[in-house]
């Protein structure tokens, strides 16, 4: 074997084994598996409303259509169909303005005056059950 042969192959499988470490090219992973009530749908947005009911804060507390408060609600636009249900298990990862622009836009509608979107973090569901995760 020749020296610049046994170099290329040696830089070759470092540059492949730093790419495989480093997750190159990969979708960040989503947050994980939290438990949620289903509020129902904005009226902007038409996004969902769902109140997520793990320890960990990432919405805020909101008076719903139905004059009730809850709390750590959040919007989600979902990747992944969402069952009829009440509850259920989701994966969030965080909105991106361009890269989930088509997505958001499926979900757009007119919105009357007396409306406005709910003041809360806006999240994309990449997995839903009624099982756990």
């Amino acid at each position: 074997m020749s020296t610049s042969n046994f170099f290329q192959k040696t830089f070759f499988s470092i540059v492949l084994a730093g790419n495989l470490l480093s997750g190159c090219g990969s979708e960040p992973e989503p947050t994980d598996c939290f438990e949620i009530e289903v509020l129902g749908p904005e009226e902007c947005t038409l996004g969902t409303l769902v109140s997520v009911k793990n320890s960990i804060n990432i919405g805020e507390a909101i008076r719903y259509s139905d004059s009730k408060m809850y709390p750590n609600v959040v919007r989600i636009y979902s990747e992944v169909p969402i069952p009829n249900s009440t509850s259920g298990f989701i994966s969030l990862r965080d909105f991106d303005q361009e890269k989930d622009r088509a997505l958001a836009e499926r979900y757009a509608t007119i919105c009357l005056a007396i409306f406005a979107p709910y003041p809360v973090p806006t999240f994309v569901s990449t997995f839903w059950s009624e099982d756990p995760c």
